[in-house]
């Protein structure tokens, strides 16, 4: 029985992809065909922020309500790769209900 996974180099998506050695930490190297970049498979990455389908995920929760430091929990990711996929969006968040059309200040008395 062998496992085959597919990978595709993250910035060009080009499956002509060679081993090139493995790091020193272990993890095997990769070497991109058409433009020769090196790189490790999205699956060898020990940090699950640095993981291609996180930043999708994240969006999918905050769209449904889920809180900050939930998705962080969730997902094994820190509460900081969570704001910056908040921070770099181009969803603006708008609340269901307005309250009041406008507001206005009355004197202060002392």
């Amino acid at each position: 029985m062998s496992i085959t996974i597919e990978i595709k180099y993250p910035h060009c998506h080009s499956t002509n992809i060679s081993q090139n050695g493995k790091k020193g930490n272990g993890k095997q190297n990769y070497r991109c065909g058409r433009c020769g970049q090196q790189f490790i498979g999205d699956y060898h990455m020990t940090y699950r922020g640095c993981r291609s389908w996180v930043v999708g995920m994240v969006k999918i929760m905050l769209i449904r309500g889920i809180g900050i430091r939930d998705i962080s929990t969730t997902l094994g990711i820190s509460i900081t790769k969570v704001l910056k996929v908040l921070r770099t969006t181009k969803y603006q968040i708008k609340p269901k209900l307005s309250h009041y059309d406008c507001l206005e200040t009355d004197e202060f008395w002392t």
